[in-house]
């Protein structure tokens, strides 16, 4: 997985139109992804205080957004704003991400083995494994360090295919 870097070109100037506003409603911008064959701006926004956003939440950053929308010449004509909360199993694409899950649990998809190195004195469940649940314990620049049925592993992202949290549903609904 290479690690989300800054946008550039369409998507940095959603990202430079956007951020503000949504910081003044009241929010975090997660991520910000462009899909410009189908002239689609998905905007996944956090209430810092819950990690979530509710509909009405989704729903005042879009409202915030609409002046700025039919008023920019830059922006794509028919561009369709999409603005959600990134969801309980939210992906992990830039480091900024993995550092605010620091102490979460989260399910990661590697590609290829992993190395003897990796592996030396681990339970025998995980030397095989392409998906690996555990609590993510910290993170570098270029690599971070997984609890993974107690046995602390380090994985660089490069041989990350995916990421994303998950979290212990039956503990949260308790």
């Amino acid at each position: 997985m290479k690690i989300k870097e800054e946008p550039t070109g369409v998507e940095k100037k959603f990202l430079h139109m956007c951020e503000p506003v949504v910081l003044e409603a009241g929010y975090r911008l997660y991520d910000l992804e462009y899909v410009n064959t189908q002239k689609l701006l998905r905007l996944y926004i956090q209430d810092p205080r819950t990690g979530s956003a509710l509909i009405e939440d989704c729903v005042k950053v879009d409202k915030a957004l609409s002046p700025a929308f039919e008023t920019e010449t830059w922006i794509p004509e028919d561009v369709v704003l999409e603005v959600s909360s990134p969801g309980v199993f939210r992906h992990l694409a830039n480091l900024e991400h993995f550092r605010m899950s620091i102490g979460e649990t989260i399910l990661v998809v590697i590609m290829g083995q992993l190395s003897e190195e990796q592996t030396l004195g681990a339970p025998k469940g995980i030397k095989g494994e392409k998906k690996l649940r555990g609590v993510l314990e910290s993170v570098s620049d270029t690599d971070f360090i997984l609890s993974v049925q107690g046995f602390k592993l380090k994985l660089k992202y490069e041989q990350v295919k995916k990421a994303n949290l998950d979290p212990d549903l039956k503990s949260v609904k308790e």
